[in-house]
């Protein structure tokens, strides 16, 4: 009997150790104190596949609608990851250079496009409506936030600045980081009370910029985890703080006083592992939507 108890008490050591691992439905996993690989996005239609994606982000009609820069547009697929069409393409009458950050006023779709130095406004289903930011400006805009209230925010990359505008698109204010400059804002996220969280890619930090552009905080992950180089940010409903640190293929996750909470994108299962991570967006529901650029295609994460 002795020998049966013990035989039964590993075998629940066993199991207990392999129920810290959690599968998905498309065969993904991760450790349960992060989150956990969902599926991923890179239908082909046509015989084109998504091509060096920098941003993917969720409308308010379920659609997740792709930065695919290497294709020159915005492609739109159903929350299920099947496509639908594609907006700023070769056939549209203001097709993209190089698309980067999207963003939803109601029905309206904004698209950033560096390439172009430009800043255009679509309609849901792909028509061309007007131009917010013109190459003569000399701004690279690079993400774009809208506030509750309708205010889009968008990082300068050339400018090293944040502009803002109102939902008509009108220019409110520009806003500097004043005691530790920009190095070239990528992502960003706003506050409820304004406050500005922005990826320093060519500084290699995150900072917390108040609404005038006072420097709250900076952080980089320290010594042993410094960020390689931040590119996408995006906040969750915890206050956590993701950060694509696009050259280690992480995605590192931060407390709000830039504590490292965790880190993904390690696996060895190939499905749940970045090649150049570059944009992140993080929905309602949190689910969290990685533009995986050298793996041309849309990973998405949930804890």
């Amino acid at each position: 009997m002795k020998v049966k108890h013990l035989l039964i008490a590993i075998l629940i050591v066993v199991v207990t150790g392999l129920a810290v691992i959690v599968y998905t439905r498309d065969g993904g996993s991760e450790n349960t104190d992060g989150p956990r690989f969902l599926f991923e996005i890179n239908a082909k239609d046509g015989g084109t596949g998504l091509k060096e994606p920098v941003y993917a982000a969720t409308d308010n009609q379920d659609r997740i609608l792709v930065a695919d820069s290497g294709n020159h547009r915005v492609a739109v697929f159903t929350s299920k990851g099947q496509f639908l069409y594609e907006i700023g393409g070769t056939g549209s009458s203001k097709p993209l250079s190089y698309p980067y950050g999207i963003g939803f006023l109601g029905s309206r779709v904004l698209v950033a496009d560096p390439g172009a130095g430009s800043m255009y406004e679509y309609s849901g289903s792909g028509d061309y409506k007007k131009t917010w930011i013109t190459p003569e400006q000399g701004i690279r805009p690079a993400q774009i936030f809208v506030t509750s209230h309708s205010d889009v925010y968008v990082t300068d990359m050339a400018g090293k600045q944040i502009l803002v505008f109102d939902k008509d698109s009108s220019l409110i204010k520009t806003i500097k980081s004043q005691q530790v400059p920009l190095g070239s804002p990528h992502g960003l996220a706003v506050t409820g009370d304004g406050f500005i969280w922005v990826a320093d890619g060519g500084n290699y930090n995150v900072k917390l910029l108040s609404p005038t552009g006072e420097t709250k905080k900076v952080f980089d992950g320290g010594p042993v985890q410094a960020l390689s180089m931040a590119k996408g940010l995006a906040v969750d409903s915890k206050d956590r703080i993701y950060v694509a640190d696009t050259l280690s293929n992480l995605i590192r996750v931060f407390d709000e006083d830039g504590n490292i909470i965790t880190a993904f994108g390690t696996a060895s299962d190939k499905k749940a592992s970045f090649s150049l991570p570059v944009g992140i967006f993080i929905d309602n529901n949190d689910r969290i939507y990685i533009a995986d650029q050298g793996n041309n295609r849309i990973q998405v994460w949930s804890y």
